[in-house]
């Protein structure tokens, strides 16, 4: 297993089809999940620093689809997108997610993202599996890490504000 850890984000290679990154957020599970499901806190903080996200739809059903649209400092879109598979609040969502940007795109990825809180303190965990290694190593090599990082930062912050 190779472990690294950048910027309060532990990220972690199981096998050679998955990632798996992890943080801790000062705030309860169901804010944390509030976050990652309603449009209106997702726009403010999904994305890396210099991005913006024009295009955040969710439909949050079991089957409902996700897209969102980051915008970089060039002004190049970068589309993610996927369906939900499984919605247990406050502790788990499952998905499919898909990335396409110019030059850029990848097949989908089932990623569980599950929310544990203790002493009002939340650890998120995102497991990403691929259909690849080959799928994996180019996210990898795209600074998924990096880019994760910040938005996670970015999610601190904002939890920081919401109540």
């Amino acid at each position: 297993m190779d472990a690294r850890s950048d910027f309060g984000l532990k990220l972690t290679l199981p096998s050679d089809r998955e990632i798996v990154m992890t943080r801790a957020f000062d705030a309860p599970r169901a804010l944390v999940f509030e976050a990652w499901t309603r449009p209106e806190h997702v726009v403010r903080w999904y994305g890396c620093n210099a991005s913006t996200l024009p295009v955040c739809e969710i439909d949050l059903r079991v089957g409902g689809k996700w897209r969102f649209v980051m915008r970089d400092s060039d002004g190049v879109d970068h589309a993610m997108q996927g369906a939900y598979r499984e919605i247990v609040p406050p502790g788990r969502l499952v998905f499919t997610e898909g990335y396409v940007t110019e030059g850029f795109a990848s097949g989908e990825a089932l990623v569980t993202l599950s929310f544990v809180e203790q002493d009002g303190r939340t650890t998120m965990t995102s497991r990403s599996l691929y259909a690849s290694a080959e799928d994996r190593d180019r996210h990898l090599s795209r600074g998924v890490e990096t880019g994760a990082a910040e938005t996670m930062d970015r999610l601190a912050e904002l939890l920081r504000t919401m109540e």
